[in-house]
């Protein structure tokens, strides 16, 4: 229906041209489909809501141009001269993920486009032993205590008659989400730590007294989610950015091996997770898939658990044809 943002702002009634509408939807999403990042928008929405109110303005009022053609977004200026917002150039770049996913659970109330623990659910299921969603069943009774892990929402801070500090927090997991309860005592200890969108893992008593059950919690941690690399480990591990001459076909190296795909921190790009998600799309199967994120001064290694694919030849050809050599191989 629109081709990209201006083409939205020509066509759509002067009502819609609200700076805060027009910023909501940009942090929900509501714009990903026209090609611009909600950052690049984020930085030049705002002179070309002012300028696409101006034009309807002028045209409810009847002023055209008789000779310059109409005043609109998409077409062309007085003149022939290029309408407002048509020669905008946005900014390709994208805000960091952690703050895209909070704007968006902020408009929405929910994460839509990816979830805060994609990529590290695993690691953080394995410190944590319970997931959320096992919580409303009854294999935990009233008063069990039990560890959960999650991103940390919707903070509340209080205080008590006596001036003491509470508070009331949401922890999500990929499985669900459940209220935890900090009374002063534990509050004063976690209160540094407990902040929106931190990864988290809470310790507490299990309270089903008002129906949905809640934690009462004693202990929260920020664990190191960190995914152990086994070529840093195990000194014997090939370097993946150096070819094997042993093993002439990377996916012949280990059937049961998860496939590595190793790439430049700078390099990842939302483009470039797009056309990685539908190559590792094409080719889906039972093999673990892993990116090592190298940085200047460190690596950090992610499981896709959305992925699994099937690691046969034409899987490495098309992640060589979109990396480059020597970015992947099996184990």
């Amino acid at each position: 229906k629109y081709s990209d943002f201006p083409d939205f702002l020509d066509k759509v009634e002067a009502v819609v041209c609200n700076k805060r509408t027009i910023e909501s939807m940009i942090k929900a999403g509501g714009f990903d489909g026209l090609g611009h990042t909600r950052k690049g928008l984020s930085e030049r929405y705002g002179p070309m809501v002012d300028d696409a109110v101006r034009v309807k303005h002028r045209e409810a009022e009847g002023q055209f141009d008789l000779f310059g053609g109409p005043d609109h977004l998409g077409g062309e200026g007085p003149g022939g001269a290029p309408a407002p917002g048509a020669d905008v150039r946005f900014s390709g770049t994208e805000w960091h993920r952690a703050y895209l996913l909070a704007q968006e659970r902020e408009m929405l109330g929910l994460y839509v486009s990816d979830h805060p623990l994609s990529g590290i659910g695993h690691v953080l299921a394995e410190k944590a032993g319970t997931e959320i969603s096992q919580l409303t069943g009854g294999e935990h009774p009233d008063g069990t205590v039990v560890t959960v892990g999650g991103v940390v929402s919707g903070v509340r801070r209080r205080t008590t008659r006596q001036g003491r500090a509470w508070a009331t927090a949401t922890v999500e997991d990929l499985s669900g989400s459940v209220e935890c309860v900090f009374l002063p005592a534990v509050h004063r200890l976690v209160s540094a730590r407990l902040a929106e969108d931190a990864v988290v893992l809470v310790r507490g008593r299990l309270d089903r007294r008002e129906g949905a059950p809640r934690l009462v919690v004693t202990e929260l941690t920020v664990p190191d989610l960190t995914v152990p690399d086994p070529a840093a480990a195990d000194p014997g591990v090939a370097d993946p950015g150096v070819a094997d001459p042993g093993v002439a076909d990377p996916a012949a190296a280990d059937p049961g091996a998860p496939v590595t795909i190793t790439i430049p921190s700078p390099e990842v790009t939302p483009p470039l997770v797009a056309r990685l998600g539908d190559v590792l799309g094409r080719h889906r199967g039972n093999t673990e898939v892993r990116v090592r994120l190298e940085g200047e001064r460190s690596t950090t290694v992610l499981r896709l658990d959305r992925y699994r694919v099937s690691a046969d030849p034409s899987l490495f050809g098309d992640l060589e044809a979109l990396l480059g050599p020597s970015r992947v191989r099996a184990g």
